[in-house]
């Protein structure tokens, strides 16, 4: 009967290790599919940043035109020659001004993909390093096993309990030590 005992720890600490090593490894999945979700993410964000500041550029662009155009026909208006002179200072000014906001704003949406792709690159790292921590846990937790298991059968197999005592002691509640 006492060996059903041994029989039945052992098979305790087997399932024990066995659910240790699953949560573990579910853990590490669980990190790594959120980290990779929250790069995907970044990623969409930072193409979305790219793309956003392109469009904002080409309305940048668009207003200068109108804003000359419309200078041109004041200045036609009120009757000055629009190809010389004062008129294409003042054109070249708002089309120059309107260039350089606009390759700015292109400049400003390239970084910021770049950052938001640099964030993407490090939540995926984050995420291989939970897994990686995962695994290491899972192995931590079968060497523990086996060494839990190990123990019991050399204690076992000298006719002692866990704690050392022999196996005839065991039912004596005065021999019991809780250690």
């Amino acid at each position: 009967m006492a060996a059903y005992g041994g029989y039945i720890a052992a098979a305790a600490a087997v399932a024990g290790t066995a659910y240790s090593v699953y949560s573990s490894q579910q853990a590490g999945k669980q990190a790594q599919e959120t980290a990779d979700a929250q790069a995907k993410q970044s990623q969409l964000d930072a193409d979305a940043a790219a793309s956003a500041a392109t469009v904002q550029a080409d309305r940048i662009r668009r207003l200068a035109r109108n804003q000359a155009s419309e200078a041109n026909a004041a200045l036609a208006g009120s009757g000055v020659e629009t190809g010389e002179g004062s008129a294409i200072n003042i054109n070249e000014e708002i089309i120059g001004n309107a260039e350089e906001d606009a390759v700015l704003t292109i400049f400003n949406g390239q970084n910021q993909k770049a950052r938001g792709y640099a964030d993407s690159s490090n939540m995926r790292l984050s995420g291989a390093q939970a897994r990686s921590t995962a695994n290491a846990q899972s192995v931590s937790s079968v060497m523990q096993g086996g060494a839990q298991i190990y123990s019991g059968w050399k204690a076992s197999a000298a006719g002692r309990n866990m704690q050392g005592q022999d196996q005839g002691l065991n039912t004596n509640a005065a021999w019991v030590r809780n250690s």
